[in-house]
């Protein structure tokens, strides 16, 4: 099928939405319990191989961003962009994603400077404090500005003005402080992987892949390819100083021998070329303080089966797409698709765990089975059945998908930080650490009031999307 061929006349699939929504609202359900100590576990990973309700969380998105590509790379194709136009558009919004999961990362050092920083030294100086706040001021001005230009704008003389004054303090502040302040140890530190920086990297080579063969059995056997090969190299490709890899064995320990660190291959991939660059939860040091383990499970080796799981969202927003085929021919396709798949999936998962750590060929596959039947489910509801009333909160969530994570992010490391007075009195706690212990107090379970609280948290973000969704305010990357 040549590329940007137009299946169907412009009608949006809502479900689309809802099922962004719904599963950025499932997002921020497990990513803010009460207390990380009591949690129900569905809410949590599977500690190895197998899969919980959280498991399916960051699978659907990258599916969902398969699927919305194949309604606007048409639309845009149509309108005159040629292929390399639409590839730069693509690299700019995908860097755009990066950048905004590096600012996850390092943002906080810019309101809370820890106790190295120079606001920390009574005896400072004038000068360096003022360094300190032009050095703070310039990195949040200099990365939104770089945000908004690479995502597209209007007004690019202003946001290129801003880049540049941004650039300038930062720069000067950290030349006054002579390089040495906690802002600039965070970024130097920076965690590379991450969700949005996975999300762009998929979404950059998923692209660049239907580019370059676009039609629906190239990408079938672009799919097979990926998760054959990724599936080969982790279950018969030797590790050095470790032999056959082995991944039934989960997380290494401080206890866990030198010569077993390294069981798969992820593993050794992302200790070798991302370092101390990784998730600081996934990481071991020796007696002497060097790092002798990392791991990030957005790592380089697991982009490989990522793409793959993109790959199946175009396959299906190609199905969607079709002018021949009736809304019932769509749905069944759905629901026989999603039972093979995830059929093919637990099959697979004899030889190769599910796993979402490693992202293996199995779970790829498996979740996408799953994602397949969720959309089909909504597709009949919503698109089908005209029952849209109860979506409309996911509908919202969808449509402002990114803000509502990078922001409810940002929120819920101020809640976590801020301090007020203790529940009981007793002293001072965070934000989040009083409401918890509020719920708790209410509840009697630590369990109950740890998910009421997130409940919460979600219901926030939904009335925040709603009310943005009224006002047609939309944060597009």
């Amino acid at each position: 099928m040549p590329l940007g061929t137009s299946l169907t006349p412009s009608r949006r699939l809502e479900s689309l939405d809802v099922l962004r929504g719904v599963t950025i609202a499932a997002m921020l359900l497990v990513n803010n319990p009460g207390s990380w100590s009591h949690i129900y576990w569905p809410l949590e990973h599977a500690a190895w191989n197998g899969w919980t309700f959280t498991d399916l969380v960051f699978p659907f998105f990258l599916f969902m961003v398969g699927m919305a590509m194949m309604y606007s790379f048409p639309k845009r194709i149509e309108a005159g962009d040629s292929n390399q136009t639409l590839l730069l558009h693509v690299a700019r919004r995908a860097l755009a994603l990066m950048m905004l999961g590096w600012w996850g990362s390092t943002w906080s050092r810019i309101v809370w400077p820890g106790s190295a920083s120079v606001f920390y030294e009574m005896d400072a100086g004038f000068l360096a404090l003022t360094a300190g706040v032009l050095l703070r001021a310039g990195y949040a001005a200099l990365m939104l500005s770089a945000v908004v230009l690479l995502a597209g704008t209007r007004n690019v003389r202003a946001w290129t003005l801003a880049l540049a004054s941004g650039t300038v303090l930062f720069l000067g502040g950290a030349a006054v402080l002579g390089f040495d302040d906690t802002l600039l140890q965070a970024i130097a530190n920076i965690r590379v992987p991450g969700v949005l920086v996975r999300i762009g990297t998929c979404y950059l080579l998923a692209s660049a892949i239907y580019f370059l063969t676009p039609s629906a059995s190239a990408l079938v056997k672009w799919i097979v390819g990926l998760l054959a090969v990724y599936a080969a190299w982790m279950l018969l490709v030797p590790i050095p100083g470790f032999g056959m890899p082995d991944l039934n064995l989960g997380f290494p320990t401080a206890d866990t021998p030198m010569d077993q660190l390294f069981s798969n291959w992820a593993y050794f991939v992302d200790y070798h070329v991302f370092g101390t660059h990784t998730w600081s939860a996934r990481q071991l040091l020796g007696a002497d303080g060097q790092l002798i383990w990392s791991f990030d499970p957005e790592g380089l080796l697991s982009t490989i089966p990522a793409v793959g799981t993109v790959l199946f969202g175009m396959l299906t927003g190609l199905w969607m797409r079709r002018a021949d085929l009736t809304d019932e021919g769509k749905l069944n396709g759905l629901f026989v698709g999603a039972s093979w798949l995830m059929g093919l999936g637990l099959v697979a998962s004899i030889w190769m765990p599910i796993n979402k750590n490693l992202w293996t060929s199995s779970y790829t596959i498996f979740t996408a089975g799953m994602a397949l039947l969720t959309l089909a489910v909504l597709f009949h509801a919503i698109d089908m059945k005209g029952w849209r009333t109860w979506a409309v909160p996911f509908r919202s969530y969808g449509r402002n998908a990114i803000f509502a994570f990078v922001v409810s992010g940002m929120m819920a490391v101020t809640i976590g930080r801020l301090t007020v007075a203790s529940f009981d009195g007793s002293g001072t706690s965070s934000v989040k650490a009083w409401i918890y212990d509020a719920l708790q107090a209410l509840t009697g379970d630590v369990k109950l009031a740890s998910f009421l609280f997130a409940l919460a948290f979600v219901s926030l973000w939904a009335a925040i999307a709603w009310w943005m969704d009224r006002r047609k305010i939309y944060f597009k990357i």
